[in-house]
């Protein structure tokens, strides 16, 4: 059982920001005095290109190498350093584990037994995974090896229907054979249209309430004080992703700093409550 020192980002729905989510919240982690690992598990590799590693997305040893019995490859020999935290990289042969994955009866967990235990255990603090935006082996084995998840959401109907679907169709499904919980529902990219409004008050009122951090209740719509609820559309959250950078390390001023390092503390801390 590796606790609240893992976790996935994930929503079965791509353009949602779930790698700005993923990289940011690694940072705040590592910002806080924990040794973080990053694993990108999205084919796409949009993590490891994020935090200036887009030539480990052709690299010659990978995970595939890792998840091989009889590859020597060791966890070690295929992380990467940056700045602010190590980084497991995304691959262009990610597909091709995925269906290893697949066909392999005990293939789910071989994500949290080569991976995610191991650096838990070992030299790592927390390990954040940033999953694939789909409901596949490659996702569901991220939610079983960390067991925690933080789901971010566009405040849009597609958004909410995905998050509904991922709920019902696998972390149900999941529940039902081991723990696994929903750190916090983080509404994204907000600008403020009534549409956002609505949304979020509907969640509000929802069995998933309770996971809405408060620094994205829509309290914030009237409070003169704050920018609103959510973590707000920034230009230099774009610009820190073309620059393989986390936020913080490009724009340290920014006011969505405050709110990553919220919702790192409801990683530490198991709870939105944090």
């Amino acid at each position: 059982m590796v606790g609240t020192n893992a976790v996935s980002v994930a929503l079965q729905k791509g353009g949602v920001g779930k790698t700005t989510i993923a990289i940011n919240l690694a940072e705040r982690l590592a910002n806080r005095g924990n040794e973080v690992l990053l694993a990108d598990l999205d084919q796409q590799g949009n993590a490891t290109e994020g935090v200036g590693l887009a030539d480990a997305y052709e690299a010659e040893r990978h995970l595939g190498h890792l998840l091989d019995d009889d590859d020597p490859t060791t966890l070690g020999g295929i992380i990467r350093t940056t700045d602010a935290f190590d980084v497991l990289p995304a691959n262009a042969d990610l597909d091709e584990v995925e269906n290893t994955i697949r066909s392999n009866t005990f293939g789910a967990l071989w994500i949290r037994n080569q991976v995610v235990e191991p650096a838990v255990s070992g030299d790592y603090d927390y390990v954040v995974v940033d999953s694939p935006p789909d409901m596949g082996p490659l996702s569901d084995a991220s939610l079983i090896a960390t067991q925690n998840v933080v789901v971010p959401m566009r405040m849009s109907e597609q958004s909410a229907s995905g998050f509904e679907r991922m709920f019902t169709q696998q972390v149900a499904p999941i529940r039902q054979e081991m723990e696994l919980d929903v750190l916090a529902v983080v509404p994204n990219v907000l600008e403020g249209d009534n549409e956002e409004k609505r949304i979020i008050a509907d969640l509000e009122e929802s069995q998933f309430g309770d996971l809405l951090p408060a620094f994205a209740r829509s309290d914030h719509f009237d409070d003169p004080s704050s920018p609103g609820p959510g973590i707000r559309k920034r230009v230099a959250l774009k610009r820190a992703w073309r620059d393989g950078q986390p936020l913080a390390a490009y724009d340290s001023e920014s006011d969505m700093l405050e709110r990553f390092d919220r919702l790192a503390a409801i990683v530490e801390e198991g709870t939105t409550d944090a």
